[in-house]
């Protein structure tokens, strides 16, 4: 098997805290585990591991308030996702056209 060199690598939140917990997490915010099944899913359907995206389930990022969150290496693109239809645009947009979407964009600490 080649090896492929990452041209993008996203973590996605998949902190689980207690509910109550002052930082809140991610996951209880409806994110966590399903944005990231279907951010593999797109991965994978479009083969885009060929491609150079790689992409990984993290533990807290840490700025829980705007979760879930997913940052985007090399360029350090933050982006709060909703929904599996921000999923989708991040992949088409981002990781297959090379333009980040700016309406999800966050800014680490605020």
């Amino acid at each position: 098997m080649s090896h492929y060199p990452n041209k993008y690598h996203a973590f996605v939140c998949g902190q689980r805290r207690p509910e109550g917990h002052p930082r809140g997490c991610c996951t209880s915010k409806g994110g966590g585990a399903p944005l990231f099944e279907r951010l593999a899913a797109l991965v994978s359907q479009n083969n885009l591991w060929e491609k150079g995206v790689g992409i990984a389930q993290s533990s807290c990022l840490g700025f829980c308030n705007a979760g879930p969150l997913m940052v985007v290496y090399p360029e350090g693109v933050w982006y709060k996702l909703e929904t599996v239809a921000d999923v989708d645009e991040v992949v088409t947009s981002h990781f297959v056209n090379g333009k980040p979407v700016e309406r999800l964009m966050v800014t680490p600490g605020k």
